[in-house]
């Protein structure tokens, strides 16, 4: 897997605004000369704002480093930065350190490491990130191979506008891969991808329509054109699979969100067998059937739904540290993504440690397929608080990708 076939767009990126109204004095100034390749003036800029935290600012010096934008070429300064960033939730440093870790360029190339960084960032709705983590587990680098949950992710992507993503939904349909295989869903995918004038998409289009007949095509053509970005790509819905009921889990989460408060009493659960880690979601309103089993394969929860943003938090944990007896002692640290339909400046992405952050003051059962699991988290960071009481099954099936867990 080549580093261009995992960034394309990094140059845009590279020089792209950030669209930010709390931004502070000196960061717009610094993106400006950016994106007229001051680099002397952008570090000027920028430098002072990623020494004091600013976690846009510390991936645009990151960036700096790593092509030799402003400052000599260096990797290993790169790397410290972008780490910087993504340990304060910044999904294009998360999506970076995915790429850097693929390619081993400037680091000892690691899959599995680049997989737990695409994941973060594609959780955080990067549709880049997405893409690429589609393409970790299709190819099973650092992951269990798994062709539907690539597609999954493929799907998520493409539903972003992402035209490569949604070139990888149409390969799926005409190969049948993770899906069953439909000639005129892989045409009608294609057609969308071949909006961007790739010569590769529009060939692919051009030969999958020369395979159908009149009638076929006219459905096909229908699919693409009736596409806007935002919607499920054509064939997301076809063959979605049924949950398995929970009757038997009962949640709650409850708190402050960035000083907002919250409550949920609805949750889905993913298990990553591998490592014995745990992932649960709680939500404001109903999950259905078809999020509760996207969020088992996955580990995913979408922070908006049908266009509005809605107050999710989800955590990542490792019950028995890796092991697959749970206790309250073994839980060392926690993965946590909140959003709150309020007020979205108030969503986090942290890592909490134990027992700075929170306190698990019950914690028992087995991290196994079909186990059960019982705890309560209390935890509290600058602005956001939060305390988390569940009793849920684990489900039978596991994710593709979870929490490392160290064992």
């Amino acid at each position: 897997m080549t580093r261009s076939m995992l960034a394309h767009a990094r140059t845009a990126i590279f020089v792209a605004a950030l669209a930010c109204g709390t931004a502070q004095a000196g960061l717009d100034e610094g993106l400006s000369a950016l994106a007229r390749r001051d680099y002397a003036a952008a570090a000027k800029e920028l430098r002072p704002l990623a020494e004091r935290g600013n976690a846009e600012a510390q991936y645009r010096v990151g960036l700096m480093y790593e092509f030799g934008r402003g400052y000599p070429v260096d990797k290993a300064l790169a790397v410290a930065w972008f780490l910087k960033s993504a340990a304060q939730g910044h999904a294009a440093a998360q999506q970076e350190l995915g790429v850097i870790y693929t390619t081993g360029d400037g680091v000892t190339k690691d899959d599995a490491k680049a997989v737990e960084w695409f994941r973060k960032a594609a959780a955080a709705g990067n549709a880049t990130a997405q893409y690429n983590l589609g393409l970790m587990i299709a190819k099973g680098a650092g992951v269990r191979q798994d062709y539907a949950l690539a597609l999954d992710w493929f799907r998520k992507a493409a539903t972003q506008g992402f035209t490569l993503a949604q070139f990888k939904v149409g390969v799926a349909y005409e190969d049948g891969a993770g899906v069953g295989a439909d000639p005129v869903l892989a045409y009608a995918n294609y057609a969308i991808a071949a909006r961007d004038g790739n010569a590769e998409h529009v060939a692919q289009r051009d030969a999958a329509a020369a395979r159908l007949t009149p009638a076929q095509a006219q459905r096909g053509q229908a699919l693409a054109a009736a596409w806007t970005a935002g919607q499920p790509m054509p064939g997301s819905t076809a063959g979605a699979a049924t949950t398995i009921a929970r009757a038997k889990d009962r949640c709650s989460a409850s708190g402050q969100l960035g000083g907002e408060k919250f409550a949920a009493t609805h949750c889905a659960v993913a298990l990553y067998g591998d490592q014995h880690s745990v992932a649960i979601w709680f939500n404001e309103d109903a999950i259905t059937p078809q999020e509760a089993e996207g969020f088992q394969v996955s580990s995913y929860a979408d922070g908006a739904k049908g266009g509005k943003p809605r107050t999710t938090l989800t955590i990542l944990f490792c019950p028995g540290g890796g092991k697959p007896a749970a206790a309250p002692a073994a839980v060392k640290a926690i993965d946590l993504n909140t959003n709150h339909a309020k007020s979205p400046l108030a969503g986090v992405q942290w890592l909490l440690e134990a027992p700075k952050d929170f306190k698990v003051e019950r914690m028992t059962g087995e991290v196994r397929p079909g186990g059960a699991l019982s705890g309560r988290i209390v935890g509290k960071r600058d602005s956001t608080s939060f305390t988390l009481d569940f009793d849920v099954t684990l489900p039978e099936k596991d994710a593709a990708a979870g929490m490392g867990c160290g064992k």
